[in-house]
């Protein structure tokens, strides 16, 4: 009997560290309702929120330009106007996400996708002619 409980109990505390480590995954392992069953549902939203509105979106493009410039795949007037496209959007970025607007951050979101793109067709793609950012 005694081997049966240290089984037991030695089990149960697999189980917790296994829930709390798929937990830390994004992952829900529990007893209880899962988030969304209250009526929370995550489309991705408040991640997209918190990923732009952090400067975490705008730092990943500065640091890939200026990779890009070290490794000279970008010449300095070109990066120079990436630059100060990412600058123009992160006042913005903080003025919408000041207020909340979701909608107004996900197109800022949609353009700092376009600048990645700017940068990649600048780097590695061809221009080619007609072909310029649209902000």
């Amino acid at each position: 009997m005694r081997h049966w409980i240290e089984a037991m109990a030695i089990g149960a505390g697999l189980m917790m560290a296994g829930s709390a480590q798929a937990q830390s995954w994004g992952v829900y392992i529990g007893n209880s309702a899962p988030p969304y069953a209250a009526g929370w549902q995550d489309d991705g939203t408040e991640r997209m929120m918190r990923f732009i509105c952090s400067g975490q979106r705008a730092q990943g493009l500065e640091n890939r330009l200026d990779h890009e410039v070290d490794e000279g795949d970008i010449d300095p007037g070109t990066a120079n106007r990436i630059h100060a496209a990412i600058d123009g959007l992160e006042g913005r970025q903080r003025h919408e996400c000041a207020e909340g607007d979701v909608r107004s951050v996900r197109e800022i979101g949609w353009r700092y996708d376009r600048i990645g793109q700017w940068m990649e067709n600048a780097a590695h793609g061809d221009d080619g002619p007609g072909w310029r950012p649209r902000w």
